[in-house]
């Protein structure tokens, strides 16, 4: 039975009620938290490309401790116990402060940190710039790296904070906040434990909010803002700046200051993220800011503990977590800079009761160890208790991210591409080579390095656009490689030029038309597997079937395959040498066989998908070939990444067993990229099906072009320019028919190819041809008289376009059939057999002067009717010459009647046909319905 769940398992047991630990846990409210649009970003450390900010921090990712016999990581502390909270604490908030100061590394900073403890205005100002700490560290953070932060009454020096500057010796001691916060008499006090003490400050919070920002470097990856009028969002933009090394600024919410626009002019962010909701900064300051900064984005939730875990949401998996409490500002503040210098996010909870955000975002995280500030009077120890209890499950659970997409088909160009309304209300643009290396870069910044896997489903080459089939698609693969992709299944358009081809794709060589690039082609980095394509007579996969990856010491093992209908959906002469296996069959053995060598974690790539009415995140009425095989995929397989459809869909599937199995599809050409959690048992080795979660991500144009990305593909615009915006004809009107949408319906844009393959067969030495044929399944694209494509003028069309329609490279053919064999053809449109499941009709364009009545309420073999040719019935005993595409004619599309013809004739290659066509009838304009009833 198929499933649907919102963001599949995401909510799988809402409210931490999965946590058997009910009494300290609030579930009152509902978790509204705004995740961050993929327009917030910063910069990555060595390639500067666009990151999703909630996303993670400007260091290198590292691992969090992942193991009691694992080396603890160099970003997270290291902790006593990582299954049991650990509370960092003293009697009051000025001893809790000097026990977290003290906690820092030896020789951490030069510098500390001294704000008042009686008031948050100018202490949530306390990140500050290398250029006022001299602190630095091995990470590659910004501008800065976050000191401890000591905390003063406003007259007088704790004698806690005393002996904290006494044990840490600092040789810099920075005040944040004036005189009213922190008196000249402490000032003076001060200068006994530090040979400098320098005070930062301005006539109120937001000059001296304004006066720290002032002291970073212009043009910082990314500023953070939030309001000055209260704390809680202002403690996490802290803790979240201080790890990325750049600075919070503080607002007034309802508007923007001129000291505080001034400021972000002055600092030139490449971004802004405002944290919290519009009542705690306006809409208003947000336009404001955006005018300034055209990167501005807002992260917040229902309330401070949402916000807090909306920007705990991008950070690592597996990270170590800390918590204070949000009902006061001290031990958040001090706390947050210490997590900020670890990299770990902040949280913020209720003294008796964990809020159900809270709760929430820390199942998400998975943490490998909790670090509590703040005690007993701040967070209740039946807190502690709870998490204690829950701590060792988190503790055993690897999170390993699985960012998937299928159907790529050489579209390495940004084009004009959107989802369905269905799918995507908003009808954003979407796709690129350029924004999916961003995308896929902002979404590994949610995993450590070491914790994440890019893999496909399958279609990576073959049925491509222009620039990537012009070259034999090492366009595509080049630009895979640079997206990071690890493995992919093979597709059936992997062996549209054959499985010598294929092999040569993933092995290297160059093509027998020649070398394209500077450098021979060396082959894909990436890994395609073909567990399901036998050598006739080895019994052998083509490719390898399986694909074992160790993640931070657990195995996953990967099995690809294709359809088994493949050789239906290619020619069959560049596979005759093959056997395409039953998919459920093959998976199944290849899965106990991975368990015989000790692989637990199992998933399956598998270019065989479904169906489903809605959005991109949906799992609306799922149909199709995939829910059957789901249904059938042994309980060891753990979930199945898809393909082939073009279809987006995040479902649940129930396996044999009755156990909800995560099936996943991305949709098509680089337009949405899967994201899938893979909760893993460190103890086991297997999933834990229950925590699996998966998001469709939709590849934005908005977000920044990845630069190295940028540079492959002008490369490849630049080799393809010279052919592609030649004009080859011209258009009076749009002629559609591109096949991404049904393929079971008469088209415009196939009858006029069929028009053109009868023009370049119809003379007797060309082949004689009477009727034409074509698939509306190989029609790529459609003509529209506004679409320009290399500044052409309107109603031309170029090479390039023409290419785009016919991408295939298949050759023209004529044969004699008789009457009954062609009606025999036409009949085999409809198929509801296993190897069309997903597409039972696909319809055929027919050329000019062929017409006949198609009733799709008559049985399967009656539907087509009133066969004529100019006119003239067809004679069911009479011989007519046909040309259509080898593909065909070979029995392509499970077509078997076009193989009954005799007496064949070779003739040009489409492409060719389609242009000459264009060239002899300028002005063309879209063909009138042939088939009555289709």
């Amino acid at each position: 039975m198929a499933s649907h769940h919102p963001r599949a398992a995401r909510d799988r047991l809402p409210c931490w009620k999965r946590l058997d630990v009910e009494p300290f846990i609030a579930c009152e409210e509902h978790n509204t938290m705004t995740t961050r649009t993929s327009t917030t970003r910063r910069a990555l450390v060595a390639a500067g490309a666009a990151l999703m900010l909630v996303a993670g921090g400007a260091g290198a990712a590292t691992s969090a401790p992942t193991a009691p016999d694992a080396p603890p990581s160099p970003d997270a502390p290291v902790l006593p116990d990582p299954t049991q909270v650990h509370r960092i604490s003293g009697p009051n908030r000025y001893a809790t402060a000097a026990e977290i100061a003290k906690t820092f590394p030896a020789g951490a900073s030069p510098t500390v940190v001294v704000t008042s403890g009686q008031g948050f205005a100018d202490a949530l100002s306390s990140q500050l710039p290398t250029s006022l700490t001299g602190a630095t560290d091995s990470e590659d953070r910004a501008a800065g790296t976050p000191v401890p932060i000591l905390l003063t009454r406003t007259g007088s020096l704790p004698e806690v904070t005393k002996d904290a500057l006494a044990h840490l010796h600092p040789s810099k001691i920075v005040v944040v906040g004036g005189p009213a916060a922190v008196s000249e008499t402490v000032l003076a006090e001060l200068g006994q434990y530090a040979g400098t003490v320098q005070r930062v400050a301005g006539a109120n919070r937001y000059e001296t909010s304004a006066a720290v920002v002032g002291s970073y470097p212009s043009g910082v990856p990314v500023l953070y803002v939030a309001t000055g009028q209260s704390f809680p969002d202002g403690l996490t933009a802290g803790a979240a700046a201080g790890r990325d090394g750049v600075p919070v600024l503080l607002t007034d919410p309802a508007k923007l200051r001129d000291v505080t626009a001034q400021a972000i002019t002055d600092l030139a962010p490449q971004s802004v993220v405002v944290v919290g909701g519009p009542a705690a900064v306006s809409d208003t300051v947000l336009e404001a800011i955006a005018e300034i900064v055209p990167d501005t984005t807002r992260v917040s939730g229902a309330n401070r503990y949402a916000t807090a875990a909306a920007v705990a949401g991008g950070y690592e998996a597996d990270s170590v977590a800390y918590l204070a409490s949000g009902q006061n500002f001290p031990d958040a503040l001090t706390g947050g800079a210490f997590a900020a210098y670890h990299q770990g996010p902040l949280l913020l909870t209720r003294t008796l009761t964990v809020p159900e955000a809270t709760g929430d975002a820390l199942d998400m995280l998975s943490p490998q160890g909790l670090v509590l500030f703040g005690g007993p009077a701040s967070v209740a120890q039946a807190v502690v208790d709870g998490l204690d209890e829950v701590l060792p499950a988190w503790y055993d659970e690897l999170i390993v991210q699985l960012l998937s997409f299928n159907d790529y088909h050489g579209h390495i160009e940004v084009e004009d591409g959107k989802l369905s309304e269905e799918q995507d209300p908003e009808q954003n643009l979407v796709g690129g080579a350029v924004n999916l290396s961003t995308t896929l870069d902002m979404l590994r910044t949610r995993s450590f390095e070491n914790q994440t896997l890019t893999v496909a489903a399958g279609d990576l080459i073959g049925g491509s656009t222009f620039i990537s089939g012009l070259f034999q698609d090492e366009p595509s693969v080049e630009t895979l490689e640079v997206a990071g992709l690890d493995i992919s299944s093979v597709g059936n358009h992997e062996f549209d030029e054959g499985v010598d081809e294929l092999l040569r794709m993933q092995n290297g060589g160059n093509h027998e038309l020649g070398q394209f690039d500077d450098e021979p082609y060396d082959g894909a980095d990436f890994q395609w597997l073909a567990a399901n394509v036998v050598d006739k007579e080895t019994r052998e996969p083509i490719l390898p079937a399986t694909e074992v990856r160790n993640v931070a010491g657990v195995d996953i093992g990967f099995i690809g395959m294709t359809l088994e209908a493949t050789p239906t959906l290619v020619s069959p002469g560049g596979v005759a040498d093959v056997d395409f296996l039953d998919e459920v069959e093959t998976a199944n053995a290849q899965a106990a066989q991975l368990r015989a060598q000790g692989v637990e974690s199992i998933v399956v790539l598998l270019h065989e998908g479904g169906y489903q009415t809605g959005t991109y995140n949906g799992c609306e009425g799922i149909s199709g070939a995939v829910v059957d095989i789901a249904e059938n995929l042994a309980p060891s397989i753990d979930a199945v990444i898809t393909g082939h459809t073009h279809q987006p869909y995040i479902c649940q599937i129930d396996d044999p067993a009755g156990e909800p199995r995560s099936v996943t599809s991305a949709n098509q050409y680089g337009r949405v990229v899967t994201e899938t959690a893979l909760s893993v048992s460190r103890t086991t080795g297997d999933v834990l099906r229950d925590r699996v979660w998966a998001d469709n991500h939709l590849v934005l144009q908005s977000v920044a072009d990845d630069p190295e990305m940028v540079q492959v593909v002008e490369k490849w615009q630049a080799k393809a320019s010279v052919l592609a915006g030649r004009v080859v004809g011209t258009v009076a009107e749009d002629i559609t028919g591109d096949s991404s949408g049904n393929r079971g319906i008469e088209t415009p844009m196939a009858d006029l190819v069929a028009d053109a393959i009868l023009a370049a067969t119809s003379a007797p030495e060309d082949g004689g041809a009477q009727i034409s044929f074509m698939n509306v399944g190989g029609v790529r694209a459609s003509l529209f008289v506004d679409q320009i494509s290399n500044a052409e003028d309107p109603g031309e069309v170029t090479y390039q376009e023409a290419y785009n329609v016919m991408p295939f490279g298949n050759l023209l053919v004529s044969i004699d059939m008789t009457g009954e064999q062609i009606k025999t053809v036409l009949e085999q449109q409809y198929q509801p057999v296993p190897d069309r499941s997903s597409r039972p009709m696909l319809a055929l364009g027919v050329s000019d002067g062929f017409t006949y009545t198609w009733d799709a309420t008559q049985p399967q073999g009656e539907r087509a009717s009133n066969l004529a040719l100019n006119g003239t019935p067809i004679d069911p005993a009479a011989t007519y010459r046909v040309s259509t595409l080898n593909f065909l004619q070979e029995g392509g599309d499970l077509f078997t009647g076009f193989t009954e013809g005799t007496n064949l004739m070779g003739g040009p290659e489409d492409l060719a046909a389609l242009v000459q066509y264009l060239n002899d009838n300028p002005g063309l304009t879209a063909p009138g319905d042939r088939i009555e009833g289709l």
